[in-house]
Protein backbone atom coordinates (compact mmCIF):
# COMPACT_ATOMS: atom_id res chain seq x y z
CA UNK A 1 0.00 0.00 0.00
CA UNK A 2 1.13 3.41 -0.79
CA UNK A 3 1.85 6.34 2.01
CA UNK A 4 -1.66 7.69 1.21
CA UNK A 5 -3.99 4.43 0.88
CA UNK A 6 -2.33 3.84 5.07
CA UNK A 7 -2.82 7.20 6.10
CA UNK A 8 -6.49 7.05 5.11
CA UNK A 9 -7.29 3.95 6.40
CA UNK A 10 -5.55 5.47 10.12
CA UNK A 11 -7.80 8.33 9.44
CA UNK A 12 -11.30 5.73 8.50
CA UNK A 13 -9.93 4.09 12.13
CA UNK A 14 -10.13 7.00 14.51
CA UNK A 15 -13.52 7.83 12.94
CA UNK A 16 -15.63 5.33 14.78
CA UNK A 17 -14.52 6.85 18.08
CA UNK A 18 -16.45 9.99 17.48
CA UNK A 19 -20.34 11.10 18.06
CA UNK A 20 -22.37 11.78 14.87
CA UNK A 21 -22.14 15.90 16.07
CA UNK A 22 -18.45 15.59 16.05
CA UNK A 23 -18.39 14.29 12.69
CA UNK A 24 -20.80 16.51 11.45
CA UNK A 25 -17.77 18.82 13.04
CA UNK A 26 -15.26 17.03 10.80
CA UNK A 27 -17.20 16.92 7.48
CA UNK A 28 -17.42 20.71 7.49
CA UNK A 29 -14.00 21.00 8.45
CA UNK A 30 -13.05 18.83 5.34
CA UNK A 31 -16.03 21.03 2.99
CA UNK A 32 -13.59 24.08 4.44
CA UNK A 33 -10.40 22.77 3.49
CA UNK A 34 -11.60 21.91 0.02
CA UNK A 35 -13.03 25.56 -0.43
CA UNK A 36 -9.70 26.98 0.35
CA UNK A 37 -7.88 25.08 -1.68
CA UNK A 38 -9.87 25.73 -4.77
CA UNK A 39 -9.74 29.33 -3.65
CA UNK A 40 -5.91 29.11 -3.57
CA UNK A 41 -5.91 27.21 -6.82
CA UNK A 42 -6.36 30.66 -8.53
CA UNK A 43 -9.66 29.28 -9.65
CA UNK A 44 -11.42 32.69 -11.01
CA UNK A 45 -15.45 32.97 -9.93
CA UNK A 46 -17.07 34.73 -13.25
CA UNK A 47 -20.23 36.61 -12.16
CA UNK A 48 -20.82 38.33 -15.07
CA UNK A 49 -23.90 38.05 -16.25
CA UNK A 50 -25.37 36.72 -12.25
CA UNK A 51 -28.12 39.68 -12.21
CA UNK A 52 -29.46 40.21 -15.67
CA UNK A 53 -32.72 41.04 -15.76
CA UNK A 54 -32.59 42.32 -12.06
CA UNK A 55 -33.01 45.80 -11.23
CA UNK A 56 -30.10 47.64 -9.26
CA UNK A 57 -30.20 50.63 -7.21
CA UNK A 58 -26.55 52.05 -7.28
CA UNK A 59 -27.98 54.10 -4.23
CA UNK A 60 -28.40 51.20 -2.36
CA UNK A 61 -25.34 49.69 -3.17
CA UNK A 62 -23.07 52.45 -2.57
CA UNK A 63 -24.87 52.40 1.23
CA UNK A 64 -24.09 48.66 1.87
CA UNK A 65 -20.81 49.53 0.61
CA UNK A 66 -20.13 52.33 3.44
CA UNK A 67 -22.45 50.22 6.14
CA UNK A 68 -20.06 47.11 5.39
CA UNK A 69 -16.89 49.21 6.01
CA UNK A 70 -18.13 51.33 8.37
CA UNK A 71 -16.52 49.01 11.45
CA UNK A 72 -13.03 49.26 9.48
CA UNK A 73 -13.37 53.16 9.90
CA UNK A 74 -14.72 52.86 13.32
CA UNK A 75 -11.89 51.01 14.49
CA UNK A 76 -9.07 53.62 12.96
CA UNK A 77 -10.00 56.36 14.49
Amino acid sequence: MNKTAIKKHEIYGKLSEFTEQELNSIVDYIDYMRQKKKLSSGHIIKLQGVLKGHDIVFADLKKLKEDTWKHVEEEHE
